[in-house]
């Protein structure tokens, strides 16, 4: 399957985009609502991305933390079909801000992984349009994400 890759240019230095990016609280402000970040000694960690859909739902997905070097990049694995795949954020300094280049590979050619690989494309594309509306402006749509009846107890 070919990689998802999408990519950006976010009027934010590295440092803070880096911070949202790694940092519970930061994925928290602008894409999520009770993600979990846990570091190790070694720089690795554990990254659980979470969306509370309502009081009763809530979608959760995460993994390994393979690599964060600051202020370049941050790569995690997660499992959005059948096989676990792994996301990469580069960060590359550029004009007055960042230009932020996002990859994800590791998707197979199953029914299940096509399905999340599409789902997934889409996705990423618009976190990335959240991210720079979150860093440049302050403004927060991560409630517009969810569509539906399962929105009616939010």
């Amino acid at each position: 399957m070919p990689a998802i890759k999408h990519q950006t240019y976010i009027k934010s230095q590295p440092a803070k985009v880096f911070h949202t990016l790694t940092t519970a609280a930061g994925w928290n402000a602008w894409f999520t609502d009770r993600t979990t970040i846990v570091w190790n000694n070694d720089g690795a960690g554990e990254i659980r991305l979470r969306w509370a859909v309502n009081r009763h739902k809530v979608i959760e997905d995460g993994g390994k933390i393979v690599e964060a070097i600051p202020y370049e990049s941050f790569i995690f694995q997660w499992c959005p079909g059948e096989s676990p795949t792994t996301v990469k954020f580069n960060l590359h300094p550029f004009r007055e801000g960042t230009l932020v280049i996002l990859e994800e590979h590791g998707y197979l050619n199953s029914i299940k992984d096509i399905d999340a690989c599409i789902g997934c494309a889409a996705g990423w594309g618009e976190a990335l349009t959240l991210l720079k509306l979150y860093l440049e402006h302050g403004i927060v749509l991560k409630g517009d994400l969810f569509i539906g009846d399962d929105t009616a107890d939010i």
